[in-house]
């Protein structure tokens, strides 16, 4: 985000938002957004997928914050971004893919013209959707630990040898961004790159992963001389590790920045909480229960309080070290807090006596579907673990040891 930028009105944001609300409502394709079920389960949700995406980027609303000559828009305000994912929450709809933001973001900022001019515009039509290759079996969310490689070849290209897991939207990706060892002779975060891979490369494989939902949502990708040419190196080698830092401090503020899903999720817990019992007595009017939803009521407004503050901070140039990191933890453990509470209820108690409606069987399986995708959320884009030792060594400055 960049304080230069004129922060409109109220009246200007609050015109904004009406009429990203009616582009939502005009043109949103009639899938309905499901936690866990983000990928397409078959060819015609694919094309109604690629064809909403490509439309956020028309009209504006996804993009804009690209430089002008790339499609961005010169009026375009950082508060923009946040009401779009806001209203294309609350309409569940499709999001767009997490991976094509953060390719986009290390094109902008570390390829070149020649890769910006290849890559970009396909985004913009939805043709390239992106994957991340970086987790690896046994490395997990310490990166730094990738043992997958990329060596010169005779072609004056690279060759990639090596395996991923956990790879989210890898069996419908295009293109990836993959994170590999050029130089071997160097330890940890040293002599890693980054390529620009495209997923139907020969020696490219990918294997599916069914998840706990029954969904294919994530995958493992095998390398197995895979040929590159040279222009698919980002940047310089051995300049890996702070590229994909970027991006995934990038992708981390964007995790945090989902709260309007918790949100949706209390609304779920207070449907249930008013039309279902236990033992006869509806929910709502059990201490307990009431109890711990107002607790998880004040946890979702702390995780959102703490973005409002910290957007307000990146406005203004003055943001914290950690704080993409703090906003992520806020939002997964949250996140699955309150999921894991509303599945319980979700099984544990009945109608009332008036029976069961579409409304309330649909709040239920939002909040099972929720809670079973709920641990993605702690892991992905870096587990909760390591992003309190981000924070232990960045904001408190502690030693390794």
């Amino acid at each position: 985000m960049s304080p230069a930028a004129v922060r409109p009105s109220e009246r200007e944001l609050a015109m904004f938002r009406v009429r990203v609300r009616e582009f939502i409502s005009d043109n949103a394709p009639p899938v309905t957004a499901r936690e866990g079920h983000r990928a397409p389960e078959n060819p015609q949700q694919e094309a109604l997928l690629r064809s909403w995406f490509a439309a956020l980027f028309a009209e504006g609303l996804s993009g804009g914050d690209w430089p002008v000559e790339y499609g961005g828009r010169a009026d375009h305000h950082p508060l923009h971004d946040r009401i779009v994912s806001e209203e294309i929450l609350r309409a569940r709809a499709p999001r767009p893919v997490d991976q094509v933001n953060l390719a986009a973001h290390v094109l902008l900022h570390f390829g070149t013209a020649a890769q910006k001019q290849i890559y970009l515009p396909p985004i913009r039509r939805s043709e390239h959707i992106w994957c991340q290759l970086l987790s690896e079996s046994d490395a997990g969310s310490d990166i730094a630990a990738v043992r997958s490689r990329a060596a010169p070849n005779s072609q004056g290209g690279w060759t990639l040898n090596g395996h991923k897991i956990w790879i989210t939207d890898g069996h419908w990706a295009d293109m990836g961004l993959a994170l590999v060892r050029t130089d071997p002779s160097q330890a940890r975060h040293h002599g890693l790159s980054v390529f620009l891979v495209p997923m139907t490369a020969p020696g490219m494989e990918v294997r599916p992963i069914r998840t706990a939902a029954g969904t294919f949502e994530i995958n493992e990708v095998v390398f197995d001389e895979v040929a590159l040419p040279p222009e698919s190196l980002v940047g310089r080698p051995g300049q890996g590790w702070s590229i994909i830092m970027t991006g995934l401090e990038f992708e981390r503020f964007g995790i945090g920045g989902n709260v309007v899903l918790l949100e949706l999720l209390i609304d779920d817990l207070l449907l249930l909480a008013r039309h279902l019992e236990i033992d006869g007595r509806p929910l709502i009017h059990i201490d307990d229960i009431r109890h711990r939803i107002a607790e998880l009521a004040v946890e979702a407004e702390v995780a959102k309080a703490f973005i409002d503050d910290h957007v307000e901070r990146m406005l203004d140039g003055a943001d914290a070290t950690g704080d993409a990191a703090v906003a992520k933890i806020s939002f997964a453990e949250t996140y699955h807090a309150i999921a894991s509470f509303g599945a319980a209820l979700a099984s544990s108690a009945v109608p009332r006596e008036f029976g069961s409606t579409d409304e309330i069987e649909q709040a239920k399986q939002r909040l099972r579907e929720c809670w079973l995708w709920s641990r993605a959320y702690t892991i992905s884009g870096g587990s909760t673990e390591m992003m309190r030792n981000v924070l232990a060594k960045r904001r408190l400055g502690l030693p390794d040891s």
